[in-house]
């Protein structure tokens, strides 16, 4: 066959002819000159590994900047059955971990997984495909159980939550205070969770030694996640009057009942426990002064909480203990203050002498523990704060995952993954990604109410973000580990055996081996690090 022709030119000039192929290269295998071979991998974001639930951040981050919310909520509920909860309550390890933390400032995955949650308020969640005979009853409707009925009824099993109070939540309703957590908002996303998924809801229903008994014998498993109920007051605070369990005072302001009468008060304990009773009796015009044995840098709260607690004008009394407490003839206690030292072992004992501290009322919340523990039984399986002690409410989310997982197996099903935490070869770490064609940006400044407004009520403390921000934002994440067939390798290869295809979500870069030489410009120049070089066999 004749590959070249010479032809005239047209135009007049210099050159009267050149040689024009007619034919491609596709004949010559240059493939056959290669040592190492590209080859694509999905790879585990540290975003990822730091989630509790193993959210896939660049799976719903994608979708978003493309301007597709169903998709991406699709995708971000696929792990995480609560985001408009988790969006503001979470203590956000995704973004503590962020790879971009290294380049500029990390992304706002919070805010993002916020407005996703907050769009699929109004729309319902896929109904099961199937209904299977298999019913299990899940008692508490914390996160925990809520995320178990979740995983379990959307693979077709037959759920029925029992919980004793009036209104399902847990923790959710009645512990975390409605400046952080709008009641209207946890109300619909329940609704819409239940709903969708046809699980059925015992409201006002104590589960005692005998109703669990009657419950093992109706259903195939039971999960058993009440929390953690009741707070623990430890002497001297036992049995006084004007002392409060923080977790008692937070369910009381839940429902509207009137705090507690005085003006002043005292709260043991550094937790979020402690900073949420504190910022709800400021917001009732309560003086407050928070009493931790450590610094307040090693308290366990939220940083963000903290900050904001003091902006609101609690005070932060560090290293001090309560070595006493009287009641004095006016009804006020009295607190007797020592300095706290640490041991060898970290163990802190009292010090010197701190002074006095004369309030109206104190609030303990130092520890909470079960209402009631019940026997052991082959087919009853605890989770949530109840089997692991107090956490977030991400991390009670896997914990009802997990044992949604457990069941399943037991059931001979193998449809939720036993684990929300990502399985990969690697971790992408900084060093990984090749950043020259992403310019710095700097991040969403998450908007917050000022002290004064906060202190008026409870609304929430951070108003909503517009749209457009949020995408922007999302247009940030780098996808560590997350092929966006971005075209980048394509650009790069001498040898024109790259194609992209984005029909393949996937895997979208396609290799085409026969004519790659392996020079690795593919990997060099990959942002994500999704394509590494391996030696040919």
């Amino acid at each position: 066959m004749e590959t070249l022709k010479y032809e005239e030119l047209i135009a007049p000039g210099e050159i009267k002819d050149f040689p024009v192929s007619m034919t491609t290269t596709e004949a010559n295998l240059t493939g056959n000159w290669k040592f190492f071979r590209p080859r694509t991998r999905r790879l585990t974001a540290p975003c990822r590994q730091a989630c509790p639930l193993g959210v896939e951040v660049a799976a719903y981050v994608q979708p978003l900047v493309r301007g597709d919310l169903d998709a991406a909520l699709a995708a971000l509920r696929r792990d995480n059955p609560l985001p408009a909860v988790t969006g503001r309550v979470c203590p956000r390890f995704c973004q503590q971990q962020c790879n971009r933390r290294q380049f500029d400032q990390p992304v706002m995955i919070g805010s993002l997984e916020r407005f996703l949650g907050d769009y699929g308020l109004d729309v319902p969640l896929p109904a099961p495909s199937v209904r299977l005979a298999s019913r299990v009853a899940v008692v508490g409707s914390g996160p925990a159980g809520l995320a178990a009925a979740a995983f379990l009824a959307r693979d077709g099993i037959r759920v029925s939550v029992y919980e004793r109070r009036p209104a399902p939540g847990g923790l959710l309703r009645y512990g975390i205070p409605a400046y952080r957590l709008p009641k209207d908002i946890l109300d619909r996303e329940i609704d819409n969770l239940v709903c969708s998924l046809g699980i059925e809801m015992r409201l006002g229903e104590e589960v005692d030694a005998a109703y669990l008994e009657r419950l093992l014998a109706a259903y195939d498993f039971v999960f058993w996640a009440p929390g953690l109920g009741q707070a623990v007051i430890p002497t001297p605070f036992a049995g006084q009057l004007g002392v409060y369990g923080a977790l008692e005072l937070l369910a009381d302001l839940a429902v509207d009942e009137a705090p507690p009468p005085g003006e002043s008060f005292a709260v043991i304990g550094g937790g979020n426990a402690a900073i949420d009773a504190a910022r709800s009796l400021r917001r009732h015009g309560r003086q407050v002064e928070i009493i931790y044995r450590r610094t307040r840098e090693e308290m366990p709260a939220y940083e963000d909480e903290r900050r904001q607690a003091l902006e609101e004008g609690v005070v932060i009394r560090e290293r001090r203990l309560v070595t006493g407490l009287t009641t004095r003839q006016n009804g006020r206690l009295l607190l007797e203050l020592s300095e706290s030292r640490a041991g060898a072992d970290r163990t802190v004992m009292p010090g010197a002498p701190a002074g006095q501290l004369e309030v109206d009322g104190v609030v303990v919340a130092v520890g909470q523990q079960p209402r009631w523990t019940p026997p052991a039984h082959e087919r009853l399986l605890t989770g949530g704060d109840f089997a692991g002690g107090p956490a977030t409410v991400a991390a009670a989310l896997a914990s009802g995952r997990r044992a949604a997982a457990e069941i399943e197996r037991r059931l001979g099903l193998a449809l939720t993954e036993d684990s929300g935490a990502a399985s990969s070869e690697a971790v992408v770490d900084f060093a990984d990604l090749h950043l020259d064609y992403c310019p710095p940006r700097p991040a969403l400044v998450v908007p917050e109410l000022p002290a004064a407004e906060r202190l008026a009520g409870f609304a929430e403390v951070c108003p909503p973000v517009d749209k457009e921000e949020l995408i922007a934002e999302a247009e940030r994440c780098f996808s560590c580990g997350y092929c966006t067939a971005c075209g980048v390798c394509w650009f790069f290869c001498p040898d024109l055996a790259i194609s992209i295809d984005e029909s393949e979500p996937q895997n979208p870069v396609l290799i085409d081996l026969d004519h790659c030489k392996g020079c690795g410009l593919c990997a060099a120049s990959c942002p994500r690090a999704v394509i590494t070089m391996e030696e040919e066999k």
